[in-house]
């Protein structure tokens, strides 16, 4: 349940970037195909030829969730923004916040800045089920897209899925910026869980912080949730 719930976070962030930008990209795209269309060039052979003799070999893919990091390590994670995790502190361009690394442990996974999970579980193993994860877009990458936009997909994005269920919306202040609150419930198994996305903008940046954990290990670890949310800054 760890693994699938810190995936879940993960993608519907993915897809509701996705959607958001699939207008303007949509849009470049057709520009770029017309203007391949009207273009030749004598260079497409010896493309072609070298396509024919030229062999790559992949590297065997390894799973995002297994890939732990300690605190003391100095670390580049993510694929929007690179960050470095030190001295119990998570830093990148666009933020940094606090996370004790006795209780949370920092795991490498595609399509988000950074994702812990809860490490300080003992013998309750539903503790395991709570991750916390940041994505984040420089301005320069979001096609326009606003704290509010993302807001109103990622919404639509978890009503679209079957089991998920958004329960409140609003807006708020986040570390001195105004910001939105998507909650969602929704069933793992025969598991209920919470998630929570806290969606602000800076500057243009597009930050996301989502977090969440099964019912039960959501009420037992709320103040460590706090205690992490209020130590959020944004640069």
């Amino acid at each position: 349940m760890k693994k699938l719930l810190a995936s879940l976070m993960a993608l519907s962030m993915v897809f509701a970037v996705t959607g958001c930008s699939e207008s303007n990209d949509s849009e470049n795209e057709s520009k770029a195909e017309a203007k391949t269309t009207t273009t030749t060039t004598t260079a497409a052979p010896a493309v072609e030829s070298k396509a024919d003799t030229t062999t790559t070999t992949a590297a065997p893919e390894e799973s995002a969730a297994d890939t732990t990091t300690s605190a003391n390590d100095t670390t580049s994670t993510g694929d929007e923004a690179k960050g470095t995790y030190k001295d119990n502190f998570y830093t990148s361009d666009l933020y940094t916040f606090k996370i004790d690394s006795k209780k949370w442990a920092m795991q490498e996974s595609a399509g988000v800045d950074v994702m812990f999970t809860y490490a300080d579980a003992g013998d309750d193993a539903e503790l395991e089920s709570a991750s916390i994860n940041v994505i984040s877009m420089s301005n320069d990458l979001l096609n326009g897209l606003t704290a509010s936009d993302y807001a109103d997909q990622i919404k639509q994005t978890y009503n679209s899925m079957d089991g998920y269920t958004v329960t409140n919306d609003k807006e708020v202040k986040f570390a001195g910026k105004d910001a939105y609150i998507v909650d969602v419930t929704g069933e793992i198994g025969s598991q209920k869980v919470l998630l929570n996305q806290i969606i602000t903008s800076d500057n243009g940046n597009l930050v996301v912080i989502t977090y969440g954990a099964s019912e039960n290990a959501y009420s037992k670890l709320s103040d460590e949730f706090k205690t992490v949310l209020d130590s959020f800054e944004l640069k």
